[in-house]
Parts: C-alpha cells; structure tokens; sequence
C-alpha cells in the first residue's frame, strides 16, 4: 500500500498537526503519519473519574498572533478557558516553606528570597560588562549580571519548570535568546526592559504582561482534535517509520508493516532521538550522523485530594522547588486553581507534580510506589497534606524535553547542512527554536507560509 502526496509530514504532534493543517488550508497535498493511535506528542489529556488530568503541557500562554489566529481558525475560541485570576500568584521554596514570587517593586524589597546584599547587587546589573563567550551557560550568564541568589532561587526553580533540566548546562543564547539581544543591544538586562523595541521581539509576539493563560474546557486534548478533524483522511495513524529513502522524485517513508508514504517533500517533526532508530537511504554518509540530544526522564503525578485534606490554600498557579532545597520535586501545579471544572467535585483539589528531569533523572525512573512516595513527603511537608489521596495517576516520559546545552549549536547546525543539501526536507518542532507550544505553533505555520510562497 502506498501513499503518494506533494507533502509528507512525520510526527503528530502539534508542531506536524499545525503544518500539515496550514498546507492543507491553502490546497496542498498532505499526508501526515505518526506512530500511535492518537495524535497530539506530549499534548495530552487524561480523564480519569471526573478528573481532567494533562500529562504534558498543562497550560498554553496565548503569547503570539499564530497561537491567536490557529486557535479562531478552528472555531475553537469559545471552547478556550482562562486561567483565573489567582494564577498571577507564583511560589517558590525557600527553607521547606512557600514564599510568594514578588509581582513588584515594594514586594521585591520585602520579599525573603532574596537577601539585602543580593537585592543592592542588582544595582551593579547595568554597569556589567558584556560576555564574550558565545557559548556560555545560563547559570554562568546569571551569576556574572545578577549573582548567586538569584541564580538559586529563581533561575534554577524557573529552568525545572520550563525545561526539566539544569541552568549550568543550557546554552543562554539557544534556550532564552531574549537574554543576549538585550545585554548586546542594550548593555544591560534592567536596562532592555524599559528600552527595548518591538523589532527586537519574535515577529508576531504579544505583551507578555497580557498574555493570558489558556486551556480548553474539556483540557487540551480538544485542540489536538480540532487538528486532526480539520485534516481528516490525510492523517494515517499506527504508521511506525522505520526507513527514510531519498529518490528523484522525493521521499519515500516506510512503516514496519510494509506500507509506503511518498512525497515531494518530507518534513519530519519526530523527536530527534526517534531519528536515531530509522535507515537512512540515499542520504550522504557525513550528514547521518545527528549529533546526540538530552532528553532527561521525566515523570509527572497527578494527585486529588479532597480540600479538607489540604492545609494550604492553593491560591496561585502552583511552586517551584530550587535544587538548594534538596528536595524529590521539581515543582507542583494548583491546577484546580487555574481552571474550574478539572475536578469531580467543587470541594476537590488536583495538583499535577514533576519528578527526575536533569536534576535527578534517577528519581523518575524509580517504581510506582517509591515515586508516589518521595512525591507525598514532598507534598505533605509543603502544603499541609493530611492523609493519602483520593485519586492518583503516574505518567512516565522516559525521553521528555529536548536540553539545549551548551553544545547544541552542533545540532542546529547538523539541521541546516541537511536542509540545505537535500532539497524538499524539513525538520521542524520543539529542538528547534523554542520547547513551548506557542514557540511550535509559530515555527509551523512559518514554515508552512514559506512553502505556499
């Protein structure tokens, strides 16, 4: 069996859904394969009794027009829910006790995460000068502007949140490239804030200060399904690739059973590991060798409890645990605090928990018990839990968020001498420019802008 289209998409999730929905819309011939029953990568929800569990992405910042503009094309924007109001208040742990993150100026000289010293170090912020490594790490970048502390109980506790991994491996440049267009332009981060111009910000993007937070009120599995609707019968499922061949005519995309998907041009959107385990066909031998990845484990927990159980009040978008604290958790969402409906019942919380990343990827790979373990210790101590949960649920992903290191410019530039060299082929999604679902979103539908050009 053979499927023959002007464009091959592998992967589905929403990097490959977005491109293949946008080509699609302008009249071009797509087919999409992913492995699996169900499309949608990490973008996914679970409902289990009542409960409305997501175990990738739990909430989507509307932060650029292309996230905006995706989501009134699928006529889904009266499915969007808004994070209430509450999510403004963030924590972070300092001595095994919740500490609100300052929201300004008066809250930041109160605050306790930061020490006096710390607090008049960022006076000196503006008057550093600039690096001159092009490969230097975020936690080398923050302890030369900012110093230590904020290193420690901001930085560290936002990069576990964001990436699951560890600010003395990612680059600076690669994984938050805002940080060096505003120390080479402006000479200062305080200083960039107040002066940067709109030119200086990804083309489409939003007040960040405005931005809201979204789900979707059944959770975000109904904006997968609003994709794959719109795409139909150029989506085959349970397609598992396991060779790629390069011919005059294109690509052509072989699955374990026998069956063939050709196209003129092939835009592969598969985790880079998931590369590592196909044949490569037709392709020169000094451009198969894709350098290695991190993608640290990652396991997420969801627990319910019910409000009576729970001393704290969950009255923010959740914590960050720094690694100073010496703790199991990464973090925790108050996710019954964000959106309503994600519960049973009214007097229900769910919170969603992370464990391993590159902090400790030995903890996500630990057994069900000594994880739901470590993640109550946690909990119980934080946030006053009393007694066991009324529901539970474990997600592993063994291979969770693409690290860009310090070394990842060798992936990049891997990613551009294929494309360049091999003429129709693609590779687009989270390990390139940008892990968020907004990021992804842009990514695809500028691609797909370029090939309809």
């Amino acid at each position: 069996m053979v499927s023959k289209s002007e464009f091959i998409v592998a992967g589905g999730g929403i990097s490959g859904l977005t491109v293949a929905h946008k080509l699609s819309k302008r009249g071009r011939s797509v087919t999409l394969v992913h492995s699996g029953k169900e499309a949608g990568g990490a973008l996914r929800t679970v409902e289990k009794n009542g409960w409305i569990l997501e175990t990738g992405p739990n909430t989507i910042v509307e932060s650029n027009t292309y996230l905006r503009e995706l989501i009134d094309e699928l006529g889904m924007r009266k499915r969007v829910v808004t994070a209430q109001p509450v999510a403004k208040n963030r924590y972070i742990v300092k001595n095994k006790k919740l500490v609100p993150l300052p929201g300004g100026a008066m809250e930041f000289i109160r605050t306790p995460l930061f020490s006096g010293r710390a607090k008049l170090r960022l006076f000196k912020e503006p008057f550093i000068r600039k690096g001159t490594d092009p490969d230097e790490s975020l936690a080398n970048f923050v302890r030369r502007r900012l110093g230590g502390e904020f290193l420690d109980y901001a930085i560290n506790p936002f990069v576990a949140g964001v990436y699951a991994g560890d600010p003395e491996n990612l680059s600076m440049r690669m994984a938050f490239p805002m940080l060096g267009v505003l120390e080479d332009k402006y000479g200062s981060l305080i200083k960039g804030q107040f002066k940067i111009k709109p030119e200086d910000r990804k083309k489409g993007d939003l007040p960040r200060a405005s931005a809201p937070m979204i789900s979707f009120k059944s959770g975000n599995r109904e904006f997968v399904k609003a994709l794959t609707d719109s795409l139909g019968e150029r989506i085959r499922a349970d397609f598992n690739i396991t060779k790629i061949k390069k011919n005059t005519d294109g690509y052509v995309l072989e699955s374990a059973d026998g069956i063939k998907a050709e196209g003129k041009n092939l835009i592969l959107t598969l985790p880079l590991f998931a590369l590592q385990n196909i044949e490569w066909s037709g392709f020169d031998e000094d451009l198969k060798e894709l350098p290695e990845t991190e993608y640290p484990p990652l396991t997420v927990v969801h627990l319910g409890y019910k409000k009576e159980q729970v001393a704290h009040l969950l009255d923010g978008f959740g914590m960050l645990v720094p690694a100073a604290e010496k703790m199991n958790i990464l973090g925790c969402l108050f996710n019954s605090s964000l959106f309503q409906g994600r519960t049973p019942e009214d007097d229900h919380h769910l919170l969603t928990c992370f464990i391993g990343g590159s902090r400790s990827p030995d903890y996500a790979r630990e057994t069900d018990e000594m994880i739901l373990k470590r993640v109550k210790e946690d909990i119980n101590l934080l946030l006053g839990a009393k007694s066991e949960p009324v529901m539970y649920h474990i997600t592993r992903w063994d291979k969770a968020i693409p690290q860009y290191t310090t070394a990842y410019k060798a992936v990049y530039n891997y990613l551009g001498r294929m494309e360049e060299k091999h003429t129709g082929l693609h590779y687009l999604g989270n390990f390139r420019n940008g892990i968020s679902v907004p990021d992804c979103i842009r990514n695809a539908v500028t691609l797909a802008e370029k090939l309809n050009s």
